[in-house]
């Protein structure tokens, strides 16, 4: 009994002092709603206490066999006592809570000009304004929807809330604290504003579902219209302006001559006007069925957003390609000019030299077998010529407008040069061989470096010191070419040999060796390194270190990176190196890495 009532009085102390905490006046909303929930904490922690007392002491009363013993007389007496101050303590907290939802602003959601109801604290992260926002939006959009079904709206009760759902969405959700102020459980208060939402709800459709279905069809009905006239004006149109081509066409639509040689005839025109017509109809018909449709799908709730991804489909890349070609318009006419340009000169020389071969055309000391030969040499050179042209104006071209425009003037002043003609064999040789492209690292004779250019005459190699090499076709014909990109996606070995002697074990140098390569950024841990002994000399061991690298480029400064482990690991070790012998090379094809085994 003493500690009955020792519990009961620390209970009804700590109720007291939640009671007893002063109202707090301040602007901040949030530091109200704080405080509410904090209210509801200490008065959900008091009934826990509350009622985990009371089932214990009718436990006590259950658990006694005789029925009018005095102990059960007297537990009886505690359970009334404890009851009568229950009611009190219930009293007190709703004169509390009264007060503090007068002091507490309130939010109301009304969807439709009508509020439904209040809500006065928070939820979550949401606050009060917020949550009465959110049911206000999700009401109207349910409203909206032409097949939401309002008898589906249902209350879903757990321990937290009773949440009014539709499908998966949640209306709203109503919380302990929110049927405390409003002095119900809260499940009569879901119950109350599930009612209420249903009935606006129904209200609202019942007074502008007609209209407004009534306007959407007519907007429809009119969009459809406007459409079937715009299409029946622009075949009107179509068909008026190719009759009046065929009509007219043996006097306004001349051949183009240059001399006596007809480059497009009056027919090609009239067949080009014809079908660019056409053409246009289809862009326009097009255009409006892109601009009707985002008009069709707005007009209804249930699909304004196959609208919105419908034009969003459409109008970001539009967008984007727009602006990329608005930007690129100058450089575009500038090769649209050297292109046409170079076009008709090709045709030009062609022509001129076609009249030779024919025998047409006679030009004194040039023979009728030297016609087309020299008319493929010519035809190359000014293509090749035009692509040095408008290559500065492509997207993404970093070249220089004049670079190799000296290789092209010295082709002018040598084309009878046996040099020269083999450099061009030699350059279209290598063309079909495709031994290696621009962008690409390799190695010719001892030089090494990046193409940068391959022109009739020669190519253009960088070097890892940005210098700049040009090498005669006839001289890559006639050697080797090692590419060092071809396989780069498997990785480049390249190999670091050093000399050892014999007092060192050989699997300690594998070890310290094959620890290397993983502190090393620039190298590929896959395939993974190996390392092989390839020579056993008078005084030491040579050992070889296979490296995998991706960026050739950087093979010099893995290199580097490579010597300075050595040197720190192995001066660390103790371990002496029988300098001069450490040198590198490189091994532009795979290591056979099975050949280990064979070591």
């Amino acid at each position: 009994m003493k500690r009955l009532y020792i519990c009961f009085l620390t209970a009804l102390l700590c109720f007291s002092a939640v009671l007893q905490l002063p109202a707090q006046e301040t602007d901040s909303v949030n530091t109200k709603e704080l405080g509410l929930s904090s209210l509801l904490n200490g008065i959900r922690q008091q009934q826990i206490n509350d009622s985990l007392e009371r089932v214990k002491i009718q436990n006590e009363i259950t658990n006694l066999k005789t029925q009018n013993s005095a102990k059960k007389e007297d537990l009886k007496q505690q359970l009334t006592n404890f009851d009568e101050e229950n009611i009190i303590r219930n009293q007190q907290l709703k004169i509390k809570v009264d007060s503090i939802k007068k002091n507490t602003k309130r939010y109301a959601v009304a969807p439709f000009n009508d509020t439904l109801f209040y809500i006065y604290n928070k939820l979550g992260s949401s606050l009060a304004k917020d949550r009465a926002d959110n049911v206000v939006t999700r009401i109207q959009n349910l409203y909206e929807d032409d097949f939401v079904k309002v008898d589906s709206f249902k209350i879903e009760n757990n321990e937290i809330s009773s949440d009014i759902i539709y499908k998966d969405l949640i209306i709203t959700s109503v919380t302990e604290l929110d049927a405390l102020l409003e002095g119900k459980s809260k499940e009569e208060i879901a119950k109350q504003y599930l009612k209420s939402i249903q009935e606006t709800i129904n209200r609202e459709k019942e007074e502008n579902s007609i209209s407004k279905l009534l306007i959407r069809i007519g907007l429809i009905a009119l969009i459809f219209i406007v459409f079937y006239l715009l299409i029946l004006l622009i075949n009107k149109i179509k068909d008026y302006s190719v009759q009046r081509i065929m009509t007219e066409r043996t006097q306004l639509i001349k051949d183009v001559k240059i001399k006596n040689y007809v480059l497009v005839s009056s027919v090609q025109k009239t067949r080009i006007l014809i079908n660019s017509i056409n053409m246009l109809r289809w862009a326009l018909i097009i255009l409006m069925a892109f601009i009707m449709l985002p008009i069709v799908f707005s007009v209804f709730p249930f699909t304004q957003s196959w609208a919105n991804s419908l034009i969003g489909l459409f109008t970001k890349p539009l967008k984007k390609a727009f602006l990329a070609i608005w930007d690129y318009i100058p450089n575009l006419i500038t090769v649209f000019v050297i292109l046409f340009v170079m076009r008709y000169a090709v045709r030009l020389v062609k022509y001129i030299f076609t009249e030779i071969d024919k025998g047409k055309l006679e030009v004194n000391g040039f023979h009728r077998e030297f016609a087309m030969p020299t008319f493929t040499i010519v035809r190359f050179l000014l293509q090749a010529f035009t692509l040095v042209l408008i290559f500065p104006y492509l997207p993404g071209s970093n070249s220089d407008i004049f670079k190799g425009i000296s290789v092209f003037i010295g082709v002018l002043f040598s084309l009878g040069s046996s040099s020269a003609i083999s450099n061009i064999i030699a350059g279209l040789v290598i063309t079909y061989m495709r031994p290696f492209r621009i962008g690409d690292r390799i190695t010719i004779a001892d030089k090494t470096g990046v193409v940068i250019e391959k022109s009739p005459l020669v190519t253009r190699l960088r070097t890892i010191k940005n210098e700049e090499i040009t090498i005669p076709n006839s001289s890559i014909l006639s050697g080797n070419t090692v590419n060092y990109s071809t396989f780069s996606d498997q990785g480049i070995c390249f190999q670091v040999e050093l000399t050892v002697g014999y007092e060192e074990p050989w699997e300690r140098i594998h070890e310290m060796l094959l620890n290397i390569p993983p502190r090393v950024a620039r190298v590929n841990t896959t395939p993974a390194p190996f390392v092989l002994q390839k020579k056993l000399d008078d005084f030491y061991v040579l050992y070889e270190l296979n490296v995998y690298i991706s960026q050739s480029a950087e093979i010099a400064l893995a290199q580097s990176e490579i010597f300075q482990l050595i040197l720190n690991d192995f001066l660390a070790a103790g371990i002496e190196m029988n300098a001069p012998h450490i040198f590198t090379k490189v091994d532009h094809s795979p290591q056979y890495k099975a050949g280990i085994d064979h070591i």
